[in-house]
């Protein structure tokens, strides 16, 4: 976007979710306003409320034409503004403002907001695939059906303002001995097959709460679905696959099958949870997902991989090759304490 002139200041409306992630509210307004003023614009803010939501919002700023639509929220905020831009061709910038924010991990969007304001300012569009679930529910990361569905539940607003991120570690380590579901799944229309399993997710991009990326192969813009059926069951299971997580190789685990697919049909015996990017969306018996590709458009950063179109390599092997240098630090402070250890004790 070119900068503005003295005689015309450019205005950005921000949907702006003040519920959204522990930071202050206000203050996280003035941050916005502040860099906003800083490079010449001005700012509405347009607050969702329980009665209104994003979406309605986003679609109200779409009619009256504005210059810049941006979001400040977490990512089930972002979501539903996204949802009403599909098919369009009006960008929109992510201002993070919630407790994971995955879609701004997952696209190299700056977590800071005065960065991420300048990434709204200055960003480049990028063609992103979204997924459509039944009646029409839109989203971009992770959805998924069982275990998953049911720690998105557990680790609810009350959980995650007394303890952030750590709220979903404990939601799932309670529900580790969760039973294994029947399901069936149709990939592409093909014929069902059945599988027991403790979920079963569906990705349209890969890296989860704390930059692991639990679907390697995983792209956002390759117009596939990656489907996950986790099969773990025992301690040992479930270490092997945490391992392998954090090595960027989870699609060489046993534990969890995957396939990829533009549709895929999901149904069990029983009711089970879902969840679409960290948002509940209460039990059912049948599943259907399809992906939509280049649905919307986002701001992202010019140096970003998405944004240079770096798509030469597999996933996979970008994801390898981040896990490795993901470790290095870790690896090598552990290295250096072990060595202290040494020559203290053989003082």
């Amino acid at each position: 976007m070119t900068q503005p002139t003295e005689n015309s200041k450019k205005c950005v409306s921000i949907i702006f979710n003040p519920t959204s992630g522990q930071s202050d509210p206000e203050q996280r307004r003035k941050i916005i306003s502040d860099t906003l003023a800083e490079q010449g614009y001005t700012c509405q803010f347009i607050n969702t409320t329980p009665e209104t939501g994003a979406k309605a919002l986003a679609a109200q700023a779409l009619k009256d034409g504005v210059d810049l639509l941006a979001v400040s929220g977490g990512d089930g905020t972002v979501m539903e503004a996204l949802s009403a831009l599909v098919g369009t061709d009006t960008p929109i910038a992510v201002l993070p403002a919630g407790t994971g924010n995955l879609l701004s991990v997952n696209l190299g969007i700056p977590i800071t907001v005065p960065e991420a304001v300048n990434v709204a300012l200055s960003g480049k569009p990028y063609a992103l695939d979204l997924c459509r679930a039944d009646n029409d529910r839109y989203f971009a990361i992770l959805g998924g059906m069982g275990m998953d569905a049911q720690v998105i539940a557990d680790a609810d607003r009350e959980a995650k303002d007394k303890m952030g991120k750590a709220a979903y570690f404990w939601a799932a380590l309670k529900n580790l001995p969760r039973r294994h579901a029947h399901v069936h799944i149709s990939l592409d229309g093909g014929r069902p097959f059945r599988r027991k399993a403790k979920s079963v997710l569906l990705a349209n991009m890969g890296q989860i709460t704390g930059g692991v990326s639990i679907f390697p192969t995983a792209a956002p813009d390759d117009g596939l679905l990656d489907v996950g059926i986790l099969k773990a069951a025992t301690l040992a299971h479930w270490m092997h696959l945490m391992g392998s997580a954090l090595l960027g190789r989870t699609h060489r685990d046993p534990a969890l099958e995957m396939h990829q697919a533009r549709t895929v049909t999901i149904t069990t015996r029983r009711p089970q949870p879902v969840q679409f990017d960290g948002e509940a969306e209460g039990r059912t018996r049948s599943l259907t997902v399809e992906m939509i590709p280049k649905a919307v458009h986002v701001l992202l950063p010019q140096a970003a991989p998405a944004a240079l179109s770096m798509q030469n390599e597999r996933p996979e092997i970008v994801a390898e090759r981040t896990a490795r240098r993901r470790l290095i630090l870790p690896l090598a402070l552990l290295a250096l304490s072990i060595g202290a250890v040494v020559v203290w004790r053989r003082r």
